[in-house]
């Protein structure tokens, strides 16, 4: 029987985890501490018999250790001893994003396999602890199942934001592209403007209403590649264009030494495979496109990432410096209004992620320190059968983060949708109120699940103190109908019946 876990890093924790708890219960059975509790049994029956019935208290002493032994001696062998083999082959994470995808330790592609070493020794289980594990890591998964895939849009935006241009050859492409085609095109945008130009200003209109004000206001803009970036060359030859006598005025004087590459259109230059915006582009995580194509399905939103990108860069090499700043859905003319807002948003945002990030993590480590003081709770516990409860529960609280916080990263994927006015424009009003929810939510939901846990375990702890009493009730009517012997097994029973319930 395999556990299916959260997260990678439950992968390494819950078998550290194991392998410290066998190691801790051998230490504490080799020093004689886990036979501290019979020894403290004994004591505790003998002297409770001699207080109640004196002399005459041997044999409910007796007794009442036999129940108590045997049941004591149940509860570690199901609940205790580890028995249940746990290795690398049992132990799995399916990522909800990843139909068929199954990753096991040492085998998950991610840093954790170098971070994290499998222990080499023979990690056992015992039952009631393997199968508090494979209930709580199966309910999870099967709640998470329930809200299906949510693609984590806070991960888009941040991949967006650091995504840099390392290539010095792109980002002098950039420039000179600003240079010889933006610069002039935008200057023959002023002159058809200033001029009436019916035709080239009615097709810009069209191109404006399509994406926005702003479309006129970056290097790629449609309008300007729909009516000025064909009839613009660049005027020197581009790396990784090919020659082309016939877009060359040096054609003559070339002939004999042709230039190693070509003077390409403005359009082709941003648009060709091989052109600006595809390079532009590969700056991202080569899953990105895969991984958010549902979100990125749209023309002006993958706009929206290239102006980013574009903005990221060094002011030396970002080419026409206000027409690619993400200030807004009009460009640099509303950047007065959204200062305040982005100030707040930089601040905040950044610890949202980190926090969705770090969450698994802290998941994880806690589990394993559950795991890893586990032996001695039971021990010093007694081996109470509350003991057993309580950390079960303890462990399906903690388990069940996972569908907590997946829960908040659907509100959140909902928010955003319903909030933000563009995926890279996070200054709005609304952008701020669902980064405020979330960032609350984050925190606050695991608070609140244990809050609830805490107060049906107060209940059930309640119920079972009633229903103890009652069990003495009934054993006491049954002894006073019967003979003197009857009294006397039935008060010793009811008396084993409470000293268990106490344990």
């Amino acid at each position: 029987m395999s556990i299916g876990v959260q997260s990678y890093p439950e992968l390494y924790t819950i078998m550290l985890g194991w392998d410290l708890y066998g190691k801790f219960w051998k230490l504490l059975t080799q020093t004689g501490i886990a036979y501290l509790p019979f020894i403290g049994m004994i004591l505790k029956n003998i002297s409770q018999s001699y207080v109640m019935h004196g002399h005459h208290g041997a044999s409910n002493a007796l007794r009442s250790m036999e129940i108590q032994l045997l049941t004591t001696l149940l509860l570690i062998f199901f609940g205790v001893a580890p028995l249940v083999p746990l290795d690398a082959h049992t132990v799995s994470f399916t990522p909800l994003c990843e139909k068929g995808k199954t990753y096991y330790p040492n085998a998950t592609g991610t840093t954790y396999d170098k971070a994290f070493a499998i222990p080499t020794g023979d990690i056992r289980v015992p039952f009631w602890w393997y199968a508090v594990l494979s209930i709580s890591e199966g309910m999870t998964s099967a709640a998470n199942s329930m809200v299906g895939c949510v693609p984590d849009l806070r991960k888009m935006i941040t991949e967006v934001d650091m995504a840099q241009i390392t290539d010095p050859e792109l980002k002098l492409q950039l420039q000179d592209f600003e240079t010889m085609c933006y610069a002039p095109a935008r200057m023959q945008f002023f002159n058809d403007t200033r001029e009436n130009k019916v035709d080239h200003l009615r097709l810009i209109q069209n191109k404006v209403k399509e994406y926005g004000t702003d479309d006129t206001e970056w290097l790629g803009s449609h309008a300007l590649n729909e009516v000025y970036y064909h009839h613009i060359n660049a005027t020197r030859p581009v790396p990784g264009f090919m020659y082309n006598k016939g877009e060359d005025i040096n054609a003559d004087t070339n002939a004999t030494s042709p230039p190693s590459y070509g003077t390409p259109s403005c359009y082709e230059w941003w648009n060709n495979q091989d052109g600006l915006k595809n390079r532009l582009y590969q700056s991202l995580p080569k899953s990105f496109s895969d991984e958010f194509k549902n979100y990125l399905n749209t023309k002006k939103a993958q706009d929206d990432v290239i102006k980013k990108i574009i903005s990221n860069a060094p002011h030396g090499y970002k080419g026409y410096d206000n027409a690619n700043d993400m200030v807004g859905d009009l460009g640099y003319s509303h950047l007065a209004s959204a200062v305040g807002a982005i100030y707040n948003q930089l601040e905040e945002y950044p610890k949202l992620y980190a926090a969705g990030q770090a969450a698994p993590i802290i998941q994880a480590l806690l589990l394993l320190m559950v795991y890893v003081f586990l032996p001695f709770a039971l021990v010093f516990g007694s081996y109470r059968p509350t003991a057993f409860v309580a950390g079960a529960l303890l462990i399906f609280s903690i388990i069940f983060w996972a569908f907590i916080w997946h829960l908040v990263s659907w509100a959140d994927k909902s928010l955003m949708q319903a909030l933000y006015s563009s995926w890279f424009s996070k200054q709005g009003a609304g952008a701020s109120l669902a980064d405020m929810i979330i960032g609350s939510l984050v925190v606050a939901a695991p608070l609140f699940w244990f809050s609830l846990m805490g107060a049906m375990g107060v209940a059930v702890a309640d119920i079972m103190g009633s229903i103890v009493p009652s069990l003495n009730k009934i054993g006491a009517s049954s002894a006073q109908a019967g003979s003197s012997t009857a009294i006397q097994i039935g008060a010793a029973t009811a008396k084993a019946i409470e000293t268990i319930a106490e344990i």
